[in-house]
């Protein structure tokens, strides 16, 4: 029954890894900025034409050895988020060759493109808390970060997100001598996502306590 219930939750984290992915997609192909957190390889890949993919996994693999120099520790929740970088990096080169870019497409189908990725992000990252299997390390570091220096982890988070945004706004100046592949849909993101995954937790929350009590709740 046990082993049931983890392969479940397994299942969970994999569903959320790839609709993050999608709504990742969503946002990189919209052509008005993705989300900050794939900023900086979504540039490397507009720059170099190398995948997203292969930036989203170096990157991760980056942030992963800095919160295991912090924490000194490399157990099995770090082992995981190897394989969960993978395929989430996997994922989101899939769902851009399924995506067709808007970059040169009607203002309508843009916004059409952030209106659908932000959702589905934010619904892709609450399963993946739901899972409460491991994390993906951009999320590792940040949970790390907060913990060393006391700091809130939405704080921390915030000003991960900016320093990302940053790097990445400065690669494209340097390759394209304009901001390409951050904007105005970065900045939405980066303020909807969050708002968005605390509505779903707090929505499965009252439906998980509806099948427990067998009622309505306040």
């Amino acid at each position: 029954m046990q082993e049931k219930a983890t392969l479940k939750r397994y299942g969970i984290f994999l569903m959320g890894v790839l609709i993050c992915a999608m709504g990742i997609a969503f946002l990189s192909r919209s052509a008005l900025g993705t989300s900050p957190l794939s900023s900086v390889s979504f540039v490397l890949y507009l720059a170099t034409g190398v995948s997203a993919g292969v930036y989203t996994f170096a990157c991760n693999m980056f942030f992963l050895a800095v919160d295991v120099l912090l924490t000194r520790r490399f157990g099995w929740m770090q082992w995981l988020q190897i394989p969960a970088t993978f395929v989430f990096s996997l994922c989101i080169d899939l769902w851009l060759a399924v995506i067709p870019t808007q970059l040169n497409g009607p203002i309508s189908l843009k916004v059409l493109y952030l209106i659908l990725g932000c959702p589905i992000m934010a619904l892709g990252i609450t399963l993946e808390v739901l899972a409460n299997v491991t994390i993906l390390p951009g999320e590792g570091i940040v949970k790390t970060l907060a913990a060393k220096g006391g700091w809130e982890f939405g704080n921390v988070k915030v000003a991960f997100d900016c320093t990302l945004t940053v790097i990445a706004s400065v690669i494209a100046f340097l390759a394209f001598g304009r901001l390409n592949g951050v904007g105005v849909g970065t900045l939405v993101s980066a303020l909807a996502v969050g708002q968005l995954v605390k509505l779903y937790s707090r929505c499965l929350q009252r439906a998980a306590l509806r099948r427990a009590g067998g009622g309505a709740v306040q």
